[in-house]
């Protein structure tokens, strides 16, 4: 099931500059959207896509895997195709774009994944809280988590009443980020992808707490 990006200028704004610049670079992205990197006037393949088997893009996050789920906190299925030639891992990053957190440009993380192998193209729901899965790859250690895990996804958890809005994103490097090992922060595996981004695509979701 797809369904084309139609969100607001705001919202694609907000996307821009939750990315620092990094989405920018890459041009826009709905689930199955997402425009490749690179410059040249060649063919080009497909576009990249990422899809899941329990989310709609432009719909509303399902409560299992909000902060009310239960167990909270619980990853939904990602899945993602068509990534560029070349690609030697993938990152995903999923954040609440309506914060700005003490007037500054980021917003809320809520899942950071780097040194995806290029030959996985799915992460399964409830993927564990470790700093390093088995496959390689690692989660962030976030700080300030409001009673979330220490590492690795947190629920979504706005203020009941007021829905917020959830992109779920996946770039495909045309590298791995050596230079961000376990325990880096967002900010440092944002700047290890700079200069290395072949591909990116969006789903976006909302959610509305209820209490």
């Amino acid at each position: 099931m797809r369904t084309a990006m139609t969100c607001g200028g705001a919202i694609l704004t907000a996307l821009l500059v939750a990315g620092s610049g990094i989405a920018a670079q890459q041009g826009g992205g709905a689930r199955g959207g997402g425009a490749r990197g690179g410059g040249g006037g060649g063919p080009q393949g497909p576009p990249m896509m990422v899809t899941s088997s329990a989310l709609t893009d432009m719909g509303s996050l399902p409560t299992k895997y909000s902060c009310s789920g239960n167990p909270a906190n619980l990853s939904p299925p990602l899945a993602w195709s068509n990534p560029p030639a070349g690609t030697v891992s993938f990152v995903i990053l999923a954040h609440d774009l309506e914060p700005r957190p003490g007037k500054m440009n980021d917003d809320i993380l809520h899942w950071l994944v780097w040194n995806i192998p290029a030959t996985t193209t799915s992460m399964a729901e409830g993927v564990q809280p470790m700093p390093t899965l088995p496959d390689g790859s690692m989660q962030v250690v976030a700080q300030g988590r409001n009673g979330g895990p220490p590492v690795g996804y947190r629920g979504p958890c706005p203020p009941p009443g007021q829905p917020h809005h959830y992109s779920f994103e996946v770039f495909a490097l045309d590298s791995k980020l050596d230079s961000a090992a376990a325990g880096a922060t967002r900010a440092d595996v944002m700047n290890a992808m700079n200069g290395h981004i072949l591909g990116h695509a969006v789903l976006m979701t909302k959610f509305d707490r209820q209490q």
